[in-house]
């Protein structure tokens, strides 16, 4: 499959500009034969953590309608992150678009800090099939979680997707973690990230893609850009059964040990 990964600098708050680079990107992609094309978090609207989010999440909807029909026209899926307001609850979702189907979608489960303060946390995790590929999403903070990429490798996905909003600051945890959760699942990671500011945030960049041997295939350092690279099912397969390169962690688990992982750890002695 051919992949397209979306970098974008200096993001506005603002649906309707949000929505005009997502139409021409998902051109862009379909002329160079992309299938899918992965956008950063909270791409539509731009990534703003204040109160006018609302604002912008009650527009969200239409602006998705008009991916979806861009999606049926183009043959080209696509992950794309939004604001989602349902029932007067704010979170920070990702909309999966594929052609000819309803859209799936996730809301980040792991929220990052501020956040905290503005959306509400989903409650369960995202696998599924795009573009011919076994697929799991998870969100920015979410990828520095090895459970998250974990249950969603042991549930199939031999393709992680993240869409993400990162700080500048926390670039060494972003580079580290992307080709971990690759390599110790043995599948590809996509990471699309903001790059310049919001102007409370200075974005790490460095949207990606690593291979199941943790190599990283392509980078977009800290400029605008359409990242396209291929992923071979192939690779996957052969990192799952170790690979002489790799590490067959997958068959090698010994899940009665784990079970600290989903325990309340005891409280502390005083």
């Amino acid at each position: 499959m051919r992949i397209g990964i979306v970098q974008i600098v200096n993001a506005e708050p603002d649906m309707t500009a949000s929505l005009r680079t997502g139409l021409t990107r998902l051109q862009d992609a379909k002329d160079a034969g992309v299938e899918l094309v992965v956008f950063p978090e909270l791409f539509l609207g731009g990534y703003y953590v204040d109160q006018a989010m609302v604002k912008r999440a009650s527009q969200s909807r239409a602006a998705l309608v008009r991916l979806q029909a861009a999606v049926d026209q183009l043959d080209v899926s696509c992950v794309v992150g939004v604001p989602d307001l349902r029932d007067g609850v704010l979170f920070d979702a990702v909309a999966i678009l594929r052609p000819g189907r309803d859209p799936g979608r996730y809301a980040k489960t792991h929220l990052f800090r501020a956040e905290k303060e503005l959306f509400s946390p989903g409650s369960s995790l995202w696998t599924g099939e795009i573009a011919g590929w076994q697929c799991g999403v998870m969100v920015c903070y979410e990828v520095a979680f090895p459970e998250v990429a974990r249950a969603l490798a042991l549930r199939g996905a031999r393709l992680l997707i993240v869409p993400a909003a990162f700080g500048r600051e926390r670039l060494r945890i972003w580079q580290i973690a992307t080709i971990s959760r690759a390599l110790e699942n043995g599948c590809y990671l996509a990471a699309a990230g903001h790059a310049g500011t919001n102007g409370v945030t200075q974005f790490a960049g460095h949207s990606r893609v690593v291979d199941p041997a943790g190599e990283l295939l392509v980078d977009a350092g800290e400029r605008a850009e359409l990242l396209i690279t291929e992923l071979k099912p192939r690779l996957v397969d052969e990192a799952r059964a170790g690979r002489a390169d790799t590490h067959a962690c997958l068959a090698d688990r010994r899940p009665e040990l784990y079970g600290a992982l989903t325990e309340q750890p005891p409280e502390p002695r005083r």
